[in-house]
């Protein structure tokens, strides 16, 4: 939902660009800013996950991304919200440098970095090409479906007594 929604407001914007360039960014500067209000949310939110059973990076990880873990529908739509306004901001940024107006490219340059590091911030899978991390990624995900499965099982004993 919330990522349509940046989808819609990332169209609204370039096509503000035109008429007015400051107002663009106003635009995607006050979306990129409201983005933060759900990651403190997610963040305060994250369940403990941590388990002796898994390797020290991670429980890093868990530690880091609990939110993503915890719920990871949640952080998946906030990660792509980050990720179409980040879109949004390299074409507002493209279409001022074609124009010449460099406060804009200036702005837009910074913004591309706090996107990406938003939208990373949400979803560790975006932006994460480092195969050490998707390997624990991957040890994480495998332990959290064990663990679901198990108390499944044992919910299902439970019941049968």
């Amino acid at each position: 939902m919330i990522f349509a929604i940046s989808i819609l407001i990332g169209a609204i914007s370039l096509g503000a660009i035109y008429f007015s360039k400051l107002w663009c960014w106003m635009t995607l500067i006050l979306c990129a800013l409201l983005l933060l209000i759900p990651l403190s949310g997610l963040k305060a939110r994250k369940k403990d996950l941590r388990s002796r059973k898994l390797s020290e990076a991670a429980n890093v990880m868990l530690e880091k991304y609990g939110h993503y873990y915890s719920m990871p529908l949640a952080a998946r739509d906030f990660g792509r919200a980050a990720m179409a306004l980040h879109a949004s901001g390299t074409i507002a940024a493209i279409i001022d440098l074609f124009t010449g107006y460099w406060t804009g490219v200036v702005i837009g340059v910074v913004y591309f970095i706090a996107m990406g590091m938003l939208a990373h911030a949400f979803d560790p899978n975006i932006f994460s090409h480092d195969p050490q991390e998707k390997a624990v990624h991957d040890e994480i995900r495998a332990f959290l479906e064990k663990s679901a499965d198990d108390r499944v099982g044992k919910g299902a004993a439970k019941r049968k007594v």
